[in-house]
């Protein structure tokens, strides 16, 4: 687990716990948690860091927000918000698009993040099978709550 926290690294438990508590990720398995303790970057990052820029080309990277709460952008206009426990980044895994479709970027006055890089052949293999199976369930879920939304709120999903 690589860190750039100023409270050092996290452990395996720290982890492993926080991607249990992740209602986005409901009954992921251990080998899951295994293998993105060892993809994670944990970030503490300050008022107004971009995170994901819309129309930057995909970096095979999705987040877990820890602590503190982001703002989402479309064309400059706030479309949205992630609040703490929740997975976002995750729609480039699943869709065929290119580039990002948002801004996301911090809201309060700090917020932490388990950043995950993983190729997307990864995803398809069998070490993160539980995985792909939580991301789909979870970006189905996504997609029917929005689904009676406007445009906008559709297009949040994929930031």
């Amino acid at each position: 687990m690589r860190s750039e926290t100023d409270g050092g690294d996290m452990n395996y438990n720290d982890v492993k716990r926080a991607l249990l508590q992740c209602p986005d990720l409901p009954g992921i398995d251990d080998a899951s948690a295994v293998a993105l303790f060892w993809l994670g970057e944990a970030q503490t990052l300050e008022e107004g860091t971009i995170i994901y820029a819309e129309g930057d080309k995909l970096d095979h990277t999705f987040c877990l927000l820890l602590s503190g709460d982001l703002i989402v952008e479309k064309g400059g206009t706030i479309i949205g918000g992630i609040s703490e426990q929740q997975i976002f980044g995750e729609m480039a895994y699943l869709t065929n698009r290119r580039a990002r479709t948002a801004t996301v970027r911090v809201g309060s006055p700090q917020a932490a993040i388990l950043k995950f890089q993983l190729a997307p052949g990864e995803l398809d293999g069998p070490q993160f099978s539980g995985l792909r199976k939580c991301l789909e369930m979870h970006t189905w879920n996504r997609f029917v709550s929005t689904s009676q939304c406007p445009s906008e709120c559709e297009e949040m999903v994929t930031a």
